[in-house]
C-alpha cells in the first residue's frame, strides 16, 4: 500500500542545515520573500498535494503566523497531545509510517511532509519521494536542524536546481530506490 501514496517534503533551509532559529524563529526567511511562490514551486506543490502532515512544534508554530496557510487542504498534525482544530485539521497520535497507509486507504494521493521531527522520520524510515530543499542565503547558527540523530545512507537523483535573484539556491531531488 505505501507505492500507491507519493511523499514529498518542500523546505528552506540555512547555509548550515538549519529549518528553524532558536524557539522556531522563522524571521530570518524574509530575506528570500522577493521570490514569488509560483516562481519556487511552491503554489504548484500546494496544487498537487491532498494532505499535509506536521509535526505539533510547527503546527504551533503556524498558528502564530495570523492566518491559515493551508485554506482548502486536509492537515493532519502528528501528535500526542489534546489537539483542539481552529481550521478542520487533525491529529494522529503514532509514527508516519502508521499514517500512510491510512491516508492511502482514504484515497489519498500525495502528502507534503512539514516541520524537522516529521521530515527527519520520512527521511529516516525511507518514506520520502521527492525532496526539495531551497537553500537560503543566511547562517543562523543554531534552532532546528533537518539532518540530526539517526540519518542512515541514502542515495538522491538531483532533478532540477534553479537560483533565484535573492540568493536563493533550490535543488530537487528524488529518492534513489535502488539504493
Amino acid at each position: 500500500m505505501r507505492d500507491k501514496i507519493k511523499v514529498s517534503v518542500f523546505l528552506g533551509i540555512s547555509l548550515d542545515g538549519y529549518l528553524a532559529g532558536p524557539d522556531n524563529d522563522l524571521s530570518w526567511l524574509s530575506i528570500v520573500e522577493t521570490d514569488p511562490p509560483e516562481d519556487t514551486g511552491y503554489n504548484a506543490l500546494m496544487a498537487d498535494v491532498d494532505v499535509l502532515v506536521m509535526g505539533r512544534n510547527t503546527y504551533d508554530t503556524v498558528l502564530t503566523f495570523g492566518f491559515w496557510p493551508y485554506e482548502g487542504k486536509q492537515v493532519v498534525v502528528l501528535t500526542s497531545r489534546p489537539l483542539t482544530p481552529l481550521y478542520g485539521e487533525t491529529s494522529f497520535n503514532g509514527t508516519l509510517s502508521d499514517l500512510l497507509p491510512e491516508l492511502a486507504t482514504r484515497g489519498l494521493k500525495h502528502v507534503y511532509l512539514d516541520g524537522g521531527n516529521v521530515v527527519r522520520q520520512g527521511l529516516q524510515q525511507r518514506l520520502v519521494d521527492e525532496l526539495t530543499l531551497s537553500w537560503v542565503p543566511a547562517t543562523i547558527g543554531k534552532g532546528v536542524r533537518l539532518f540530526e540523530g539517526d540519518m542512515s545512507i541514502s542515495r538522491w537523483k538531483l532533478t532540477g536546481q534553479q537560483a533565484f535573484p535573492s540568493g536563493l539556491l533550490q535543488a530537487r531531488y528524488k529518492f534513489d530506490k535502488a539504493m
